[in-house]
């Protein structure tokens, strides 16, 4: 009777033992097998489960202070359950401040959508992630966070309880600020310089108008040798001034996506041999050898941009010209491929000369924007390093690609620059091409009023004697208001309209006989070049516009045109 007693106290002890935590407390069943063992085992294995559960309890809630990001559990009608360290530090508010009160008392949201779209959402669909709220701090201060919810399940599957893991996000959004500031800056900056470059188009365009027209005007007079030879050597200046006034503008325009590649049918080897004709010329007279030519198998007729694979091909050959100094200079055609289910060809164009070439750890350099291979090369050769990048490009909108081999292969020196463009094949097609070029002995029809106005007294004087000579009867007026005046009170059969004027300007004006039923062609005429500008013209009523400085052919082409 003793045994039992002393058994069912070592019993008691043992669930006292395990009750009050201390699981290594052990008491080993004796050999029997009886009843009494039997509890002893239960009671030991019950006790090793929950070391086992207090262990896994204690390890979860370790985790749940330990992560950086705030985590809250919560009830499911939104209260506040427990909230861990980390929201603690964030917030200033203790675990106990904040338990019970419900959850959107101290978050809200940062989007529009209201607490119950995201209620309704997240009921919808058990989680919802990355969903950017604002905490309220003990302080009153608003911290963004970006918060993941989802349900607690207990053992039956049943939703007993919600967890959400908020992330601060306030140096990220503070990233995202400085962005969007530097973005608008920048997007500031670029609108400062297209209309600086607009305005100084206008400011050097104007003057540069006036030099050019009165020295072609003045070239057409008799002049003794050395005259003839300081004309021509201020006609040389102020076409260097020209191109490198449209250099900067294309460059810029190019940068802002404002170029549009044109899609015309044009005879490709016609095109290209009349404008290469003059450089013959100039190669000559250094006494280089220069040729082209073009195989068999290049289209006559394409569609394509002539203008701009003119550019291309015009600048890499004149720095061809004035980089080499004796030997040869050779402008190649040839057909690279023929895609004839879509029409398309890719033609290749190769410029190779005997010059001083381009040294192979320069070669990546040369098609960045104001950069030459070598610097002492802008004080002996001249050149401001656009044309290159200007080239890459245009030929990059033109689905081609461009590049260069230097030196020649076998020699020391020389290179050959070559370009790629894709064009469409025309084949056998009968196209009509458009003619462009001028007659050297146009005359207008008698009686021909034109009306010219400019606030600038040399592009008056300039525009008066150039149409004068054409044989047109020409009136001047020097602002709107007096263009205005004049042309509701005489018909023109032509207006020529400056578009910067102080007062009312060329486009107020126009706007002005427009609704004044006047229908006479008006033409802007103007230094501004870009797209945009030409574009508000055609919007206040103009029909065409004239870029300053202008030339005859570009004059006579407006001539035949609208009179």
């Amino acid at each position: 009777m003793k045994v039992l007693k002393d058994k069912i106290e070592d019993i008691i002890t043992l669930i006292a033992e395990v009750a009050n935590g201390n699981f290594e407390y052990q008491l080993e069943p004796s050999d029997s097998g009886d009843e009494m063992d039997a509890v002893i085992s239960g009671v030991s294995m019950l006790g090793q489960e929950l070391k086992r559960s207090t262990v896994s309890r204690d390890f979860m809630q370790s985790i749940y202070q330990g992560v950086v990001d705030m985590l809250l559990v919560l009830n499911t009608d939104y209260t506040i359950r427990n909230v861990n360290e980390a929201f603690e530090e964030a917030t200033g508010f203790t675990e106990a401040e904040v338990v019970g009160r419900h959850l959107f008392a101290d978050f809200r949201c940062a989007s529009e959508s209201t607490v119950q779209d995201l209620q309704a959402k997240f009921e919808e669909r058990g989680k919802c992630l990355n969903v950017e709220l604002l905490l309220t701090s003990s302080n009153g201060a608003m911290i963004p966070t970006s918060c993941s919810f989802s349900f607690l399940r207990n053992s039956s599957q049943e939703k007993d309880g919600i967890l959400i893991i908020a992330k601060d996000i306030s140096e990220l959004k503070q990233k995202e600020q400085e962005l969007h500031e530097a973005k608008e800056k920048a997007e500031a900056a670029n609108e400062a310089k297209s209309h600086f470059l607009s305005s100084m188009s206008h400011e050097i365009r104007t003057p540069l108008n006036g030099i050019m027209g009165f020295t072609n005007l003045l070239m057409d007079t008799a002049m003794s040798a050395s005259q003839a030879q300081y004309v021509s050597l201020i006609k040389t200046s102020g076409s260097t001034l020209t191109k490198l006034l449209n250099d900067i503008l294309d460059l810029h325009r190019i940068e802002q996506d404002k170029i549009c590649i044109e899609s015309i049918p044009f005879n490709l080897r016609e095109t290209i041999a009349s404008h290469l004709e003059p450089y013959r010329h100039l190669a000559e007279g250094k006494h280089i050898a220069f040729s082209y030519t073009v195989e068999e198998a290049v289209p006559q007729v394409v569609i394509g941009d002539p203008t701009r694979i003119n550019q291309v091909l015009i600048n890499l050959i004149s720095n061809a010209i004035k980089f080499t100094e004796s030997g040869s200079i050779s402008v190649h055609s040839r057909l690279e491929a023929l895609h004839e289910h879509d029409k398309k060809v890719v033609v290749r164009f190769m410029v190779t000369d005997t010059g001083i070439g381009i040294p192979k750890d320069k070669q990546s350099l040369i098609f960045d924007s104001f950069t030459q291979s070598d610097q002492s090369m802008t004080r002996k050769y001249g050149g401001f390093g656009l044309g290159l990048a200007i080239c890459k490009k245009l030929v990059n909108l033109m689905a081609g690609d461009m590049g260069i081999v230097s030196p020649l292969p076998g020699e020391e020196k020389g290179a050959m620059f070559w370009f790629e463009v894709q064009l469409e094949y025309v084949g056998g097609e009968n196209v009509e091409l458009e003619d462009d070029t001028i007659d050297p002995a146009f005359r207008l029809r008698e009686n021909v009023e034109i009306m010219v106005v400019d606030d600038n007294a040399v592009n008056v004087m300039l525009m008066q004697f150039v149409l004068e000579g054409l044989g047109a009867r020409v009136t001047t007026a020097q602002s709107g208001e007096e263009a205005v005046r004049i042309a509701l009170a005489h018909p023109f059969d032509l207006i020529f309209m400056d578009i910067q004027m102080p007062g009312m300007d060329g486009l107020e004006a126009a706007g002005k006989l427009r609704r004044a039923e006047i229908v006479s062609p008006i033409v802007a005429f103007s230094a501004n070049a870009y797209k945009d500008d030409i574009s508000k013209s055609m919007q206040a009523g103009m029909n065409d516009h004239l870029c300053k400085p202008f030339t005859n052919k570009d004059l006579v082409a407006l001539l035949k045109k609208w009179v």
